[in-house]
């Protein structure tokens, strides 16, 4: 059976909905700039405090339907299995509400108008579905682009793990997604911190000397619970690592932060609840290690005592 396209992960990302509010609502302002001169039905305008007034409210309501209509797409992503065709309806959709608002809000507070009602809203359609698609095409594009990055780069990856002449003896740690299917599967040796992201967990890697990220539509707690016979351990909310690339472990006022074995990658802080257990992943796979960390850490906690 053919299966549905996935939709480039960057589409459902909250940094990318919002971003795609802003973008829009700057095209908006150009996009009408030009267009309201040559228009028989379109009023917006700054010319006056009135004008200023209606093409405020009008773009206000227009700013909070394309809001809710993100924050909803964002919470639902984990139900609805967003394809390329869902995508496409649901901002058929918003581009449906907002052309209704805009006729609706037309007809009663633009008066008099020679047009109907249904020539204002067809040409309103017309309009609004150009200012969000452009927007919308440009930005999709460029997360395309980033995914087929991402996929060569993890390609890259895979084919340096058999392109060596003995074999690999650090164990492969194999990632799924929210529907359990195998993403992407990486040498433990390799593997250095994930991030979580909304409803996505950012993976962070080496290969071939440069530090190289993979976006895994998955949640943290589901990975944690996979990865708890790796040497991969939760530090903090937001962050689990490797603890096979701890180099060390820093006191900053009251917080601890982990500086991993690579100088690209930025400290990890580490939350009080989690410390224990980072220690214990510690002590099973680098047990030198883990007695100066444990040893650093005892010694600040009776310090902020």
């Amino acid at each position: 059976m053919h299966k549905n396209r996935e939709l480039p992960k960057f589409l459902l990302n909250r940094k990318y909905l919002l971003g795609s509010v802003i973008f829009i609502l700057t095209f908006s302002a150009f996009f009408l700039a030009i267009y309201t001169p040559f228009s028989s039905t379109s009023w917006i305008s700054l010319r006056d405090a009135q004008s200023f007034g209606m093409t405020a409210s009008f773009y206000i309501v227009a700013l909070a339907i394309l809001l809710v209509s993100k924050l909803i797409m964002h919470s639902v992503q984990s139900k609805i299995d967003f394809t390329p065709l869902k995508y496409i309806l649901w901002i058929i959709a918003e581009v449906v509400i907002i052309s209704l608002f805009y006729t609706h809000f037309t007809y009663i507070f633009i008066a008099p108008l020679e047009e109907s009602i249904f020539n204002i809203m067809f040409k309103a359609f017309g309009c609004i579905i150009l200012i969000i698609a452009i927007p919308y095409t440009i930005m999709t594009l460029f997360a395309a682009y980033k995914a087929k990055t991402e996929e060569l780069q993890m390609l890259q990856y895979e084919l340096s793990l058999v392109s060596g002449e003995s074999v690999v003896y650090p164990s492969l740690i194999n990632l799924y997604d929210y529907n359990g299917a195998l993403k992407f599967t990486i040498n433990s040796d390799s593997l250095y911190y994930m991030e979580s992201q909304d409803n996505y967990v950012k993976i962070f890697y080496e290969n071939n000397g440069k530090i190289l990220s993979y976006m895994l539509r998955s949640r943290t707690k589901t990975i944690e619970e996979n990865l708890s016979d790796t040497s991969v351990v939760r530090c903090h909310r937001s962050y689990m690592v490797n603890v096979m690339k701890i180099n060390h472990i820093k006191k900053g006022g009251k917080a601890r932060y982990i500086v991993l074995s690579s100088d690209d990658i930025k400290p990890i802080p580490v939350s009080k609840s989690y410390f224990k257990n980072l220690i214990t992943k510690i002590d099973k796979y680098n047990t030198s290690q883990a007695a100066t960390l444990a040893a650093e850490g005892e010694e600040s906690d009776k310090a902020e005592a």
